[in-house]
């Protein structure tokens, strides 16, 4: 179902926990915060990764923009059409939201004076023809400027030129493609943040630190692990690698625990676990060989470590005290935030009828169980003002070009929900800004955000 060109002036469409898709020992970080993404993954498997960008010809690159308006394509997924699949998650209305922010942002003072319309379309990622047709109409026949939020923005990238904001499973593409603009960083550029602030706090201070990690495709995780730590002059005194295959949990756990005796008979304090692999294989193989050596764990990769949390059995006592780190908030933390509320005011005004529960948090009993409604309003909320901040930035002539620039050259900015001033850099699309601390939680086998962290 597609609604294009809407009246945003009153006439829209009627319409932290972060996750990934592990395999083996390996998982790939999701650039989205939001579970729709993550429960997705786990059911759709290795399609969701894999699928290739549809073939065609390319856009224009400067289309879909004039002195007046933006056209933004928001590709949304059909859940209803995914709950035969399992996945039955309630996150809100998405033409609501995103029709409701855009129309109050519209109202007060646009995107540089521009008005931003959105060209909304519906596909079911479980059927590829529609990933493909959803892509290449907005692309093709409805010229959008850029997409928000797309589940696979490779194929607005590559194929398409277009520029994406916050796309939710990116691949590896080229270098001159038009970029991905993100408030989520990739596990190796969050890796200095999260040590940083654990060594400021004075995690590391006296104490040997070793580096875990059980899969070679981390090894240039590692690599930059290793120099942050040097440059903060924290005292590593081994690296390890788990080797046996990802499928032999037995030779792994084997490996894990000969690492483990050479670790405890050299005086470690403290494991930093690296990637998903070192993330989860650590505390799974300590809890198989019922260690008794339990320094403290750091695992760099939460999202990794939070898929284990949710797939153990029964309690870990080896999770007890873990640290890692989020880029972004816990949603209970976000929606206090004033911009955010200003969202939520703004659709709430414009669509009463929708239902938008508060974020529980993450020790709640129902943090798992009830609806996520408030997905909806924090994602559109996020993306628009993303958009809005760079096209600011770009000024009256505004190209792919002149937005790519302005976009890598935000510094300290403020967005609703992040926490605290952002920046992004030369040739990165991906926010830095504040670290978020978390530990385990074993009354609710949770992470939830380690409060000593803020004092």
């Amino acid at each position: 179902m597609k609604h294009q060109g809407q009246d945003l002036m009153g006439r829209g469409e009627a319409e932290h926990r972060k996750g990934c898709l592990s395999s083996g020992r390996r998982a790939m970080r999701v650039r989205r915060v939001f579970p729709a993404v993550a429960a997705l993954a786990t059911v759709l498997g290795t399609m969701l990764v894999t699928s290739p960008a549809p073939a065609g010809a390319s856009s224009p690159a400067d289309q879909g923009v004039t002195s007046k308006t933006i056209i933004a394509g928001v590709p949304y997924v059909n859940f209803v059409a995914l709950h035969a699949l399992g996945v039955t998650i309630n996150e809100g209305s998405f033409p609501d939201a995103y029709t409701a922010i855009a129309n109050y942002d519209n109202a007060h003072g646009g995107f540089d004076g521009r008005k931003i319309v959105l060209d909304l379309s519906e596909f079911d990622p479980a059927v590829q023809a529609q990933v493909t047709s959803s892509c290449s109409t907005l692309t093709e026949d409805d010229h959008i400027f850029i997409s928000l939020s797309p589940v696979y923005p490779d194929c607005y990238q590559q194929q398409h030129d277009t520029l994406v904001i916050a796309g939710s499973l990116p691949g590896t593409l080229p270098a001159n493609v038009a970029p991905d603009f993100s408030l989520s960083p990739p596990d190796a550029a969050f890796d200095p943040l999260l040590l940083a602030a654990l060594n400021k706090h004075g995690i590391f201070k006296g104490k040997k630190v070793a580096i875990f990690y059980g899969a070679t495709s981390d090894s240039p995780e590692v690599k930059t692990v290793q120099s942050d730590l040097k440059k903060l002059h924290v005292n590593v005194v081994l690296t390890a690698l788990d080797s046996a295959v990802a499928t032999d949990t037995v030779a792994s756990d084997q490996e894990t625990q000969t690492i483990a005796q050479r670790f405890q008979s050299d005086g470690v304090k403290v494991v930093i676990g690296v990637g998903g692999s070192g993330s989860t294989t650590w505390p799974r193989a300590e809890l198989d060989n019922q260690s008794t050596y339990k320094p403290l764990f750091i695992a760099s990769s939460e999202s990794s470590l939070v898929s284990y949390v949710n797939s153990a059995k029964g309690a870990n006592p080896y999770l007890d005290g873990v640290l890692a780190g989020l880029a972004t908030p816990f949603y209970n933390v976000m929606w206090k935030d004033p911009g955010i509320q200003t969202c939520v005011k703004a659709v709430k005004k414009a669509y009463p009828s929708d239902v938008i529960n508060t974020p529980p948090a993450p020790t709640s009993a129902s943090f798992a169980t009830e609806p996520s409604t408030y997905i909806s309003v924090i994602q559109a909320c996020q993306d628009l003002a993303l958009v809005q901040k760079i096209a600011d930035a770009a000024g009256k002539k505004l190209t792919v070009a002149t937005f790519t620039k302005a976009g890598y050259g935000l510094k300290n900015v403020t967005l609703p929900g992040t926490g605290g001033p952002v920046s992004f850099g030369a040739n990165q699309a991906y926010a830095t800004g504040p670290a978020t601390v978390v530990t385990y939680d074993p009354t609710s086998k949770t992470m939830v955000p380690d409060t000593s962290f803020s004092k």
